[in-house]
């Protein structure tokens, strides 16, 4: 007989008590409410796990005209790594922001995924393009890059909002 069960055949009377009155309904709301935060945190590491592959891959070059209006800023600016890195940080204060509420281990995952796509933008990409690139074509490409982290970055904090508006 192992310890548990020596502990249960002890201890049989503590087992045949009913629980404290309202202990299911309590039981259930926390246990759909860890479930929802787990199905949400998975949703959200693959969201950000797909992202970051996308902006590897910059396999994608279109764009909707909508969210190209709304980074044109950033791509004519001077340093168009600057402008983005600037609005990922604000976005990724927002995240702290709407967490600030989660344990410890949900904040954790959520801001390891929002810091491997910060760093992204500082991993060196511009300077794997090929030299021989046209200078609109290499500006192009990187434009695409960093919004498409920034759009990942959005996507997270649409997805927070969601949550914690439920709750």
């Amino acid at each position: 007989m192992n310890s548990l069960e020596k502990y249960i055949s002890d201890n049989k009377t503590l087992f045949e008590e009913d629980p404290v009155s309202g202990h299911f309904e309590r039981f259930k709301r926390k246990l759909s409410r860890k479930q929802g935060r787990k199905t949400f945190l998975r949703r959200l590491s693959m969201a950000a796990s797909i992202t970051i592959l996308l902006s590897v891959g910059i396999g994608t070059f279109w764009q909707l005209s909508v969210k190209q209006e709304k980074n044109q800023l950033c791509e004519n600016a001077v340093d168009m790594k600057i402008c983005f890195a600037n609005k990922m940080n604000i976005l990724a204060d927002e995240i702290e922001e709407l967490i600030k509420d989660f344990d410890r281990y949900d904040k954790q995952t959520v801001m390891e995924d929002v810091q491997n796509i910060l760093d992204s933008i500082n991993d060196g990409f511009e300077n794997e393009l090929p030299e021989e690139l046209p200078e609109n074509i290499t500006k192009e490409i990187l434009a695409d890059y960093y919004r498409q982290n920034l759009e990942g970055l959005e996507m997270i904090v649409g997805e927070l909002r969601k949550i914690v508006v439920s709750y």
